[in-house]
């Protein structure tokens, strides 16, 4: 995505960019908080550089933290278990409606930090995006978890069956993106002509491939929706097509492409950060090796030690208030550090990780985490059970540079070759 054409999604519905809400009849927003005047920055190459540090300096400053985005705009870094909750969980207080925001006078049309505030598909911002998420959820709770387990198992190991020979991989790009990539096409109807995951991970970013890629893809999943409409199956697409069957294919179409891009993106990255820990060797790792602790269990410690969504900007104060030891005025942005949260949470909160999957009336569609966590169970357990002996070649891969999102972008290893052998098929 880029900042010329952050709600692309609107103007192929046809429908207008929402306009900023009107600036208050105080006469514009008011000054930045004294707090911002030395905040860290969450942009530039030494956030890239050092992610763990930045976090550290945040979290020194308490749960809420002031914050510096792209162009010195200042906001809210809120890193606190339970602040988060409150904010996700309390939508009368902080909105998802970017046009709350206090600032929009200050920011031009081209300022870098509209990348972030103004991407809002209609399932996450607009008056009927419960009821799109609800559809998303009944969809995705109606896939049966046995055939899912078994499409994810089949799936892994034809991954691992097309390197297997050579004895090395990347399991990033061999391996953690193809799994939830082809899952999530098959999800979403497209088994038969699969997009290809380079596709799907530009789709999820932001880069300049971005708006064109998810263009592309909502125009096949446009015409799957007509043609599901006309021949329906027992599958997600069909029931999102009935949920809504007055509305414009390309509507129930855009709710599937935010299944299948930010799915197959964010169970890629849970993957591929999960292996990355298993290669580690250290504590969980051995933990894992010994069968002291389970995969899923090994999966939901991943997540606390190196979430894949890092932070998300999301949330506007609906109203002047207190969060955290500080005060929060009306329209100030608030960014949900995720990573964060969980770099120094007490255990009792470890056992709790909803909040990296959202929380309250707009967090992911309910059976989402489970169809991320079977898919992301069943290619970490073939990876390890099928190369036993896989280990990674040094130096060890570097963090995704970047606060946003922390998958990484490569994990080479190596392992004994052995010849590829038939993936077995369950009866039916």
């Amino acid at each position: 995505m880029n900042a010329a054409d952050p709600l692309w999604w609107r103007e192929a519905l046809g429908a207008p960019a929402p306009a900023p809400a009107a600036v208050p009849a105080s006469g514009g927003p008011p000054p930045p908080s004294p707090d911002h005047a030395d905040a860290p920055r969450m942009y530039g190459s030494g956030a890239r550089r050092d992610v763990p540090g930045l976090y550290a300096r945040l979290r020194a400053l308490g749960p809420v933290a002031p914050v510096l985005l792209e162009g010195d705009v200042p906001a809210w870094f809120v890193s606190g278990v339970r602040e988060l909750r409150q904010v996700m969980g309390r939508p009368e207080w902080f909105s998802r409606d970017h046009r709350r925001w206090n600032l929009w006078d200050r920011v031009g049309p081209g300022h870098p930090v509209l990348e972030h505030v103004l991407w809002s598909p209609p399932v996450l911002f607009g008056e009927d995006g419960g009821a799109r998420a609800d559809a998303i959820g009944d969809a995705l709770a109606a896939v049966d978890g046995t055939d899912l387990r078994d499409l994810a198992l089949r799936v892994s190991r034809e991954r691992i069956g097309a390197f297997a020979a050579a004895g090395g991989a990347d399991l990033v790009t061999d391996y953690a993106r193809h799994v939830p990539a082809r899952v999530f096409a098959r999800l979403c109807g497209l088994e038969d002509d699969p997009p290809p995951p380079a596709d799907l991970f530009a789709a999820a970013g932001t880069g300049p491939g971005a708006v064109p890629a998810r263009r592309r893809l909502h125009g096949r999943l446009t015409e799957l929706v007509v043609d599901r409409r006309r021949l329906p199956r027992a599958d997600p697409p069909s029931r999102l097509a009935a949920a809504r069957p007055r509305a414009h294919p390309a509507e129930p179409a855009l709710d599937l492409l935010l299944m299948l891009v930010y799915g197959q993106a964010a169970t890629a990255d849970w993957i591929a950060t999960t292996l990355r820990l298993a290669l580690a060797g250290d504590g969980p790792a051995a933990a894992l090796a010994a069968g002291r602790t389970t995969v899923p269990e090994f999966l939901r410690e991943a997540l606390w030690r190196d979430t894949p969504a890092r932070n998300a900007v999301g949330r506007w104060a609906v109203q002047d208030c207190d969060l955290g030891g500080r005060r929060i005025r009306r329209g100030d942005l608030l960014v949900l550090g995720l990573a964060a949260a969980g770099t120094d949470a007490p255990r009792a909160a470890r056992e709790r990780p909803g909040i990296f999957f959202g929380h309250g009336e707009r967090r992911c569609p309910h059976p989402a985490p489970r169809v991320a966590a079977a898919i992301a169970a069943a290619a970490v357990e073939t990876a390890l059970e099928d190369l036993p002996d896989l280990r990674a070649v040094p130096p060890a891969p570097d963090r995704r540079p970047s606060p946003w999102a922390g998958g990484p972008d490569r994990l080479p290893v190596a392992f004994t070759p052995r010849p590829r052998c038939p993936v077995p098929v369950r009866p039916r």
